[in-house]
């Protein structure tokens, strides 16, 4: 029987699924800091656009930074399932639904220290979140 060249991409592709199987899974294509500074960047970022005055269009950078960070962070190989379930909630979800119940419930003139509180609620979210995420990383 004569051997194809498909024949031989097949054995060869067997061959390094067992190697690789037996190196410990998959390498890791994104280095941890990446996802980190995605999440931390992004807070960075909005808040000096705003200090700035930049328009509210300019502002979506800042959210798709911390989509593109969240991201990573679930594909990422340095993290258990549970540590990526909780650093998303902590640095996306929270954090908007922070800002979503202030822009209904409590935006007003009269409640600026409240504002400036639910501000730095979210920076310590946001910023808290990716330095937890940054010191519970696999190291192996």
């Amino acid at each position: 029987m004569k051997s194809t060249s498909t024949d031989t991409a097949y054995q060869e592709r067997d061959d390094q699924a067992g190697a690789g199987a037996e190196a410990a899974g998959r390498k890791a294509r994104v280095h941890p800091a990446v996802p980190a500074g995605l999440i931390a960047g992004s807070y960075v970022l909005a808040l000096l656009l705003q200090v700035a005055g930049a328009p509210t269009g300019v502002l979506a950078l800042a959210l798709l930074m911390r989509l593109v960070g969240c991201v990573l962070l679930c594909t990422s190989l340095f993290w258990r399932p549970w540590q990526k379930v909780t650093g998303v909630l902590v640095t996306l979800v929270v954090p908007a639904l922070a800002n979503i119940l202030w822009n209904r419930e409590l935006s007003g003139e009269d409640t600026a220290a409240l504002r400036v509180l639910a501000d730095v609620l979210q920076l310590v979210c946001v910023v808290g979140g990716a330095a937890w995420l940054w010191w519970t990383r696999r190291k192996d």
